[in-house]
């Protein structure tokens, strides 16, 4: 993750200072998309570990809503 964020990183700061050739904005695209999806991974899976108390006491799991992240 931390390569992906340096990648990102290292696009942006080009583009601030020059326009980015079309390879290179391609490339900015490609890491921003892997970054985004293991972003979401890794909140999906602390999501999937959380529990909540009911009013029994009993620890129950998240009811899991399917929504479209985009």
């Amino acid at each position: 993750m931390k390569d992906i964020i340096a990648k990102v990183n290292y696009y942006s700061a080009l583009a601030k200072k020059r326009t980015l050739t079309d390879e290179e904005t391609i490339e900015r695209q490609k890491y921003r998309t892997l970054y985004l999806e293991q972003f979401k991974s890794q909140v999906k899976g602390h999501l999937d570990q959380v529990k909540v108390v009911d009013q029994n006491g009993n620890e129950v799991k998240l009811n899991k809503k399917v929504t479209k992240l985009s």
